[in-house]
């Protein structure tokens, strides 16, 4: 998600909960009949706003508040759920002349996942592949083996990044590493 969109997002939110907030007010505010408000809602024609479903343009102005607010929402939604993943990325080849080297990054993280898992150390390692922001990031989620001090498991770590960044030599790419320590067995 991008800065961009995570600000839209959060000020969508503040403004739909100032507006719930406010509409919770109103009767609040007549049941406790808080001066300035209760006069103000007291001095709105109710029997106008009960007229309003039999006058002439209310269907159609329903039916394009639902249009609209499909589109709106469409709008809204269809950023948040979209897939920032990526598989294959280029590197640099050492002989640009004889064509570029396009490396499935994805499945060089799975395969850096499956080999720490043949490991004591790990008990479990995950990995995703997808830009975080602007840049391509692979992030792995390993499970360590408790029975092993923190030293060890940040050094095999360590050189698991190692691994992984020589296998994607002069690509442009962030590694993320997740810890998880295992449940202590009783």
């Amino acid at each position: 998600m991008t800065r961009t969109l995570a600000f839209f997002d959060r000020l969508i939110i503040f403004l739909l909960g100032l507006l719930l907030l406010a509409g919770g007010l109103i009767p609040a505010a007549l049941y406790w009949d808080i001066p300035h408000i209760s006069e103000f809602v007291r001095g709105i024609n109710r029997s106008l706003l009960t007229d309003v479903p039999g006058m002439n343009w209310y269907t159609a102005a329903l039916v394009g508040t639902l249009i609209g607010s499909i589109i709106l929402g469409l709008w809204l939604i269809m950023p948040n759920i979209r897939n920032r993943g990526f598989n294959n990325r280029f590197i640099a080849p050492a002989q640009p002349e004889l064509g570029d080297t396009r490396i499935n990054v994805a499945r060089v993280a799975q395969a850096a996942c499956s080999h720490a898992e043949q490991s004591e150390v790990v008990k479990e390692a995950k990995q995703s592949v997808a830009f975080v922001g602007d840049r391509p990031t692979a992030t792995f989620t390993v499970t360590a083996n408790p029975e092993f001090s923190l030293e060890t498991v940040a050094a095999y770590i360590e050189q698991m990044d190692a691994d992984f960044r020589d296998a994607v030599d002069t690509m442009d790419i962030d590694t993320v590493f997740k810890l998880h320590l295992d449940k202590v067995a009783a």
